[in-house]
């Protein structure tokens, strides 16, 4: 079996979904197994929607709703598989089954994280019972697989985690026998259930998480994920438009990018891909015979590569807090109490640095600032700079490598740079920036590191 799954922009209109089928079509000897994202750009119109609904727009929302639906009707007509009754009747079901979660908002008054759940996880539905049928059209048998009875998670709406062992035998005791009898299953990625049955979402970009954990408990060898890009590049291609693709990657390599921004793989994505040892493939859907790029334990020639920037990652949106106070000279319990204020308000730290009396930190997360900044204020000296950037420099063996910071921060001496990280890691040298110098600072980075002659067996 292989695990493939389709991220928004591959299944963003009629054209995309029958190349997406075409695809699919060309891996049936190997027993796939399909997980899809909603069509691009429709889970942001039903976060759009459940926003309204939860501010009581009631008219504008059932409209706005319609005009989800429409543009599924839409893109099935386009396909040919408007006249199909028993999609008919689907699609009716799904528009009911919306409809509803509307409803509950309304008549709860508020927009709650579980009836959020209930109204994002709809664009998924659409497109998991949509593939099936154009496939089937094209003669490849294949069939819906509610993700919502399979992948099991705990009830921490909005960004759920699965039940690995529950879900693990759901997965195959649905799974396995479809797959078995030449049929291919299609599922929704992001979407889980609780074991009372109500709808989860994993968090945004959980399709991918969802491919890897389904692949993992399928014991796959292969999961691939189709998106818009060649691959995993040395570079946001927005900002470097001459970015080159990677070959391969190391799994660390590649979990440091996701978390620092690469939009290629949802962070979370290659746990399950390092557990079980599988092999993570990146490729593109509006260019499926290139070879995308490789995500595994050990590059296939059995070298390991050190000492190489592979890929500059960036992250946006960032506030840097730093605390100082004089209990921190020579004290034991400070950092303790000082972290546990951003536990108490469910904070992720990306990046810090100490000194004998002060810490720097990042977050990306500023719902809760205020009650932060008043909890830290009662034993230190807090201060708040907002629209900072964390650039990071990926590449295995770096911390053992001499000279590459004195060659970054050479290019930058123009550059204000807040804080800088080495040594957490053996992959990756990390700092924090103006946002608005992100341009010059990517562009000046590659510029150094990947251009003149590069290594074909790593780049493209």
């Amino acid at each position: 079996m292989i695990v493939m799954k389709f991220g928004g922009t591959s299944v963003g209109n009629a054209g995309a979904i029958r190349r997406v089928c075409t695809i699919i079509q060309s891996r049936l000897p190997q027993n796939p197994v399909v997980v899809t994202s909603a069509v691009g750009g429709v889970t942001n119109k039903l976060v759009k929607l459940a926003k309204m609904a939860g501010e009581g727009q009631k008219k504008q929302a059932l409209q706005f709703m319609q005009e989800i639906h429409s543009l599924h009707q839409a893109i099935a007509g386009e396909l040919g598989i408007i006249d199909d009754q028993e999609f008919i009747e689907v699609l009716h079901q799904i528009e009911i089954t919306l409809h509803q979660s509307l409803e509950r908002i309304f008549n709860h008054g508020a927009l709650t994280d579980e009836l959020y759940d209930g109204v994002i996880s709809i664009g998924e539905l659409y497109t998991a019972n949509m593939l099936p049928v154009v496939l089937q059209k094209m003669e490849m048998p294949s069939t819906f697989a509610d993700a919502r009875k399979m992948l099991r998670t705990d009830d921490h709406f909005s960004s759920a985690r699965p039940l690995i062992s529950e879900s693990k035998l759901l997965v195959k005791n649905e799974l396995v026998p479809i797959v078995k009898r030449g049929i291919i299953p299609v599922t929704q990625g992001f979407v889980g259930g609780t074991a009372k049955g109500q709808t989860t979402t994993l968090g945004r970009g959980g399709s991918d998480y969802s491919a890897t954990l389904i692949g993992a408990m399928l014991e796959v060898e292969i999961v691939e994920i189709w998106s818009d890009v060649d691959g995993v590049l040395t570079a946001d291609p927005s900002l470097v438009p001459e970015a080159h693709r990677i070959r391969y990657m190391s799994y660390s390599e590649a979990a440091e990018l996701a978390y620092f921004g690469a939009k290629v793989l949802h962070p979370a994505t290659l746990a399950p891909a390092v557990e079980n040892d599988m092999t993570v493939k990146v490729f593109n859907s509006m260019n499926p015979d290139f070879d995308g790029t490789a995500i595994s334990q050990h590059q296939p020639d059995g070298r390991k590569i050190d000492g190489r920037v592979k890929s500059i990652a960036y992250k946006e949106g960032l506030t840097v807090i730093t605390v100082s106070s004089s209990r921190m000279l020579m004290a034991y319990g400070f950092m303790s109490q000082l972290f546990s204020i951003f536990d108490k308000y469910e904070t992720s730290v990306d990046l810090v640095t100490t000194s004998e009396v002060t810490v720097s930190l990042t977050i990306d997360n500023t719902k809760n600032i205020s009650q932060i900044m008043e909890e830290l204020s009662t034993f230190a000296v807090a201060k708040v700079e907002n629209k900072k950037a964390i650039v990071c420099l990926v590449g295995e063996g770096l911390k053992r490598t001499k000279g590459v910071p004195g060659q970054i921060f050479g290019l930058l001496q123009d550059t204000h740079i807040y804080l800088i990280s080495q040594g957490a890691s053996e992959i990756n040298l990390s700092f924090v920036i103006d946002e608005a110098d992100l341009p010059k600072v990517i562009v000046r980075l590659h510029d150094y590191f990947f251009s003149g002659e590069l290594d074909a067996s790593i780049f493209c």
